[in-house]
C-alpha cells in the first residue's frame, strides 16, 4: 500500500549471508513477457561464469526449453541476460535458472505469443466518447494475467477543457475496461475513497504523464497509479507526483503526494519500461522547452526510490515522443520554442523532425553515456502527437506538422527491432480518424495494451480539431 511504509524488521544478531535466488525478472516480481523478448534475470548466486548453468522456460506441449545466452558477458553472479524462446508455453509458468554450481532457482513468469502488428492493415474504429472533451489527459494501462492472456483496465487522469478562451485543468480520474478485440467499456469517473466526491486528484492537473505499477511490471507487490508533473489551474508546470492504490475495478485509496521531480515539468516525453519511469524534456513553469532527463524506479513500497538526474538531451524538446528499446532510449519530434500549455496551434512555432539517442543499461535502467543527435526520423517537423509503442512498430497519430491542415499523414509508423528505430513513414492504415468525423487531431492522448491473445491494441483520446479549433470528446482505437 502506498499509504503505509514497509513493516519494520525485528532485531537480529547480524546480517545473514545472502542465499542464492532470483529477485526480479525484467524488473518485475512476476513479469508478463512476450516470446522473442530480451530479458534480464536479477538475483544472486548464479555463478561468476555460466559453466554448466542454463535458463529454461516451460515448453509449449510440455517439458522445458532452454533459453539462449548469447555471449559470456550475458552471465554473471548477479544478472543473466537471455531471450524468451519462441516455443515457450503461453500463460503462467516457472522460469528456472540452473546455476553454475548446479543449483535450481525458480520464478513465476507469464508468457504471451509474439503477434506482429501490421501497420498497413491498421483500421481505426470509434470507441465511443469520453465524458468530457479534454486535451492533456494522462493515460495508462493496468494489465494483469488472466488465463493464458491478460485482462486490462485503462485509467485516464486529469486533462483540461477550454473555458472563456482559457484551458482549465480538471481533477477527475476515469476507468474503462478493455474488451477482447480492442473495444473499451464506458469511462466511469472515480470517487474519493473517504468522502465519495467526484474530485479524485487533490488538485487539477493537465498535460501530466501517467504510469501504472504492478507486480507484473515492477518490484511493487501492490498496484498503483501515478500522475507525474503537468500544469495546475494557473497553467504553470508542477514538480509534484501523485500516487494512489488501484485495482482493475477502480481507485482504491486517496491520492497522496510522492517523491517530486527535481524540477517542474509539463508536456514531457514519459516512458515506463522494466519498472522504471523515464521523463524526458517537457516545458518549465513558463512554457520553455527543457533538456532535463530523469529516471525513477518503482520501489518495494510503491514509492519512487528517487528521481535520478541523467545526461540531458542535446536539444530542448517538449510535446514530442520517445521510446526505450532494449539498450537505447530515443526521443523525437516536439517543439523548441516557448509555447502555451499544450503547445498551441501556431504554425510558426519551431518544431523538430530530428531525434536524440542514448545508451541505457538493460539491468540498471540508467543511462550509460550521454545523448547524441540521431537520425532524422520524422518526414516533417512534428509535435503534439500521440505515441503508440506496439513492440515491433511505433505509431505517431495526429499532431502539428506541415500538411496537418490537409491531414496528409494522420498516422505514420516506424519499425522497432532490438535497439533500432527506423524512420517514420506513411500515412499507414486502411482509413483515417478524420474521415469518420474524428477531426484533425492536435494533442490527442494515447495508450497501448495487449489483448487476451497477445495482440497489440491502442487508442487515442481527445485533442483539438485543427479545422474548428474545438476540443474533441472522441475515442478512437484498433
Amino acid at each position: 500500500m502506498l499509504a503505509a511504509g514497509l513493516l519494520a524488521c525485528g532485531e537480529a544478531a547480524g546480517p545473514s549471508p545472502a542465499a542464492p535466488g532470483i529477485d526480479y525478472v525484467d524488473g518485475a516480481l512476476e513479469p508478463i513477457l512476450v516470446r522473442g523478448q530480451a530479458v534480464v534475470i536479477e538475483g544472486f548466486g548464479f555463478g561468476a561464469t555460466q559453466g554448466a548453468g542454463a535458463v529454461a522456460f516451460p515448453r509449449a506441449g510440455g517439458g522445458e526449453v532452454t533459453a539462449p545466452i548469447a555471449t559470456a558477458a550475458d552471465w554473471s553472479d548477479l544478472a543473466i541476460r537471455t531471450t524468451v524462446p519462441d516455443d515457450a508455453a503461453s500463460g503462467g509458468g516457472t522460469l528456472a535458472v540452473t546455476t553454475a554450481a548446479g543449483r535450481r532457482l525458480t520464478a513465476t513468469v507469464h508468457v504471451l505469443p509474439h503477434v506482429v502488428f501490421d501497420a498497413a492493415a491498421l483500421t481505426w474504429t470509434s470507441r465511443g466518447s469520453f465524458p468530457q472533451a479534454p486535451v492533456g489527459v494522462a493515460l495508462a494501462a493496468f494489465e494483469i494475467p488472466s488465463g493464458n492472456g491478460v485482462a486490462t483496465s485503462l485509467y485516464a487522469a486529469g486533462g483540461a477543457e477550454q473555458v472563456s478562451g482559457e484551458l482549465v485543468s480538471d481533477s477527475g480520474v476515469y476507468l474503462a475496461r478493455a474488451q477482447p478485440g480492442g473495444a473499451v467499456g464506458p469511462w466511469v469517473r472515480q470517487h474519493d475513497a473517504s468522502d465519495f466526491t467526484s474530485r479524485v486528484l487533490p488538485s487539477p492537473r493537465a498535460f501530466a504523464a501517467a504510469a501504472v505499477a504492478t507486480r507484473y511490471n515492477s518490484r511493487f507487490p501492490g498496484s498503483a497509479l501515478y500522475v507525474i508533473g503537468g500544469i495546475d489551474p494557473a497553467g504553470r508546470a508542477q514538480a509534484s507526483v501523485l500516487g494512489a492504490d488501484i485495482t482493475g475495478d477502480g481507485v482504491a485509496a486517496r491520492f497522496t503526494p510522492l517523491e517530486p521531480l527535481p524540477t517542474p515539468i509539463a508536456g514531457a516525453i514519459a516512458v515506463v519500461r522494466r519498472g522504471r519511469v523515464y521523463v524526458m524534456g517537457g516545458t518549465d513553469s513558463i512554457g520553455r522547452p527543457q533538456q532535463d532527463v530523469f529516471v525513477g524506479r518503482i520501489g518495494l513500497d510503491g514509492h519512487v526510490d528517487g528521481w535520478y538526474v541523467q545526461p540531458p538531451l542535446p536539444t530542448p524538446r517538449a510535446y514530442g515522443g520517445g521510446v526505450v528499446l532494449d539498450d537505447r532510449a530515443v526521443a523525437f519530434g516536439g517543439v523548441t520554442d516557448s509555447v502555451p500549455p499544450g503547445g498551441g496551434l501556431d504554425l510558426g512555432t519551431a518544431r523538430l523532425a530530428s531525434s536524440d539517442t542514448a545508451a541505457v543499461s538493460l539491468l540498471s535502467g540508467f543511462f550509460t553515456g550521454g545523448w547524441a543527435p540521431g537520425a532524422t526520423l520524422l518526414p516533417a517537423a512534428r509535435s503534439q502527437f500521440a505515441t503508440l509503442d506496439l513492440g515491433d512498430v511505433v505509431l505517431l497519430v495526429g499532431g502539428m506538422y506541415a500538411g496537418a491542415a490537409t491531414n496528409n499523414a494522420e498516422t505514420i509508423a516506424a519499425a522497432a527491432t532490438g535497439d533500432l528505430l527506423a524512420p517514420f513513414a506513411g500515412p499507414v492504415g486502411t482509413n483515417r480518424i478524420a474521415d469518420q468525423a474524428g477531426g484533425i487531431l492536435i494533442g490527442p492522448s494515447g495508450v497501448t495494451w495487449r489483448d487476451t491473445d497477445g495482440s497489440r491494441r491502442g487508442l487515442v483520446l481527445g485533442g483539438i480539431d485543427l479545422t474548428t479549433g474545438q476540443r474533441k470528446a472522441g475515442v478512437w482505437g484498433f
